[in-house]
């Protein structure tokens, strides 16, 4: 897998602004943070570097009429993913947060562990999902993530906050074989594996195209070929922003993908259905979407920010 040209999870700012932001998070918590954010986004958002990032979903998704309509919803779905990263880095220097889930969801992931086949966990970028990963333990099995880090990455994670291991372990994509084999490990030990599953890392070869958005955008495929061969549950799941401090989950019905032998395209309904998914966040959460490209038209796997 060739990762020379990658370049998600780039940080925009530079590494003294993330600290300056931590400071504020330190000494005023959230409320003194998302104040900020205020002028903060007001200034990124004059930038037409800035405002190029999201054109192509917020003209789809919002069809503005003039400019003025489509810089108040760049300015919204920025000043939103600014509150997404501040919710990230509190969690790890306030600790305080809440992680919204109901009894089902938890009842219906501990027992689709219980079949001792693990749990691939497919989520996007969307929503408050840097920090839900760090909410899982409930789970009560290892969970590793599937994660590219950047070197020109200037964020913290929730852990490197609190000066303590993570939660999880990652799995790099740009390993050997893009670290199918650590997946396939996990699983099998009945352990839990999560993915993005809206970005397509390396070759277009290892994707699908399914329509999202009234266009046409690439998906990996692997991941339900993945669960095809190990026989993992298959959870779809994202994790919406409910305002300072908390976090919900929003959990599809579980799919358990057949093994249709290595053709990609076999596995295109259970891509379909996480795209439906998707949509239907979009629909609800419509500040809330975070791939900062032109999904439609490049099939990138870029998310500079």
């Amino acid at each position: 897998m060739n990762a020379a040209n990658e370049t998600t999870g780039k940080s925009m700012a530079s590494r003294w602004k993330h600290h300056f932001m931590y400071g504020l998070i330190a000494a005023g918590g959230r409320v003194l943070a998302y104040l900020f954010l205020y002028p903060l986004v007001l200034v990124y958002c004059l930038r037409k570097t800035v405002r190029d990032k999201s054109r192509a979903y917020i003209m789809r998704r919002f069809a503005p009429q003039n400019g003025w309509q489509f810089f108040k919803h760049t300015f919204r779905l920025n000043l939103t993913f600014g509150r997404s990263l501040v919710e990230r880095a509190a969690w790890g220097i306030v600790g305080k947060g809440t992680f919204i889930t109901d009894d089902k969801m938890r009842r219906t992931c501990q027992e689709l562990l219980a079949q001792g086949k693990g749990l691939l966990l497919l989520t996007a970028h969307v929503g408050c999902w840097q920090s839900a990963v760090n909410c899982m333990q409930f789970l009560n099995k290892p969970m590793h993530v599937l994660y590219y880090h950047n070197p020109k990455d200037n964020d913290k994670t929730v852990a490197e906050h609190r000066g303590q291991k993570a939660a999880f372990d990652f799995i790099d994509p740009a390993g050997p074989l893009g670290g199918v084999v650590e997946m396939m490990s996990a699983l099998r030990k009945g352990e839990i594996v999560c993915a993005m599953a809206d970005r397509v890392f390396g070759k277009e070869d290892n994707s699908l195209s399914v329509s999202f958005l009234g266009g046409k955008v690439r998906v990996p495929y692997s991941f339900y070929r993945l669960a095809a061969v190990t026989g993992a549950p298959v959870v779809v799941a994202f994790f919406p922003w409910q305002g300072r401090g908390r976090v919900a989950s929003r959990v599809l019905a579980p799919m358990y993908v057949a093994d249709k032998g290595p053709r990609k395209e076999n596995y295109l309904p259970y891509a379909e259905q996480f795209i439906d998914g998707l949509t239907e966040f979009c629909i609800q959460y419509p500040y809330q979407f975070f791939n900062y490209f032109d999904w439609w038209n490049l099939y990138a796997t870029t998310n500079d920010r």
